[in-house]
């Protein structure tokens, strides 16, 4: 799961105001239930970046803790890895997507 965000700061580094925006790219997607914090009031940012972080290391962590005893093929243990893949290319571009809109 660490290429595509590790990819994205690498692209995106010169997009960045602060580098504290590259935990974006971690939790992209994340971020939108996040918001509903907002509603209670302002949040400092590492606590946002905190809860971004904890979503993606439950998301990379999680899933082979709970299927390790219950897949005993190759192919079950490589859909298994392309599904975390997939979230984890997808948190990336949503946070791209997000550090660009910013500055747009």
């Amino acid at each position: 799961m660490m290429p595509w965000p590790l990819l994205g700061i690498l692209v995106m580094h010169s997009s960045f105001e602060k580098p504290s925006e590259a935990f974006f790219l971690f939790g992209g997607i994340t971020m939108f239930p996040l918001m509903i914090l907002a509603i209670f009031g302002s949040f400092p940012e590492e606590v946002f970046i905190v809860l971004l972080m904890l979503v993606w290391l439950a998301a990379a962590i999680i899933p082979d803790l709970w299927f390790r005893r219950r897949l005993g093929s190759w192919p079950a243990i490589g859909v298994l890895l392309a599904a975390q893949s997939a979230f984890s290319l997808a948190q990336a571009v949503m946070g791209a997507l997000l550090i660009l809109g910013k500055s747009v």
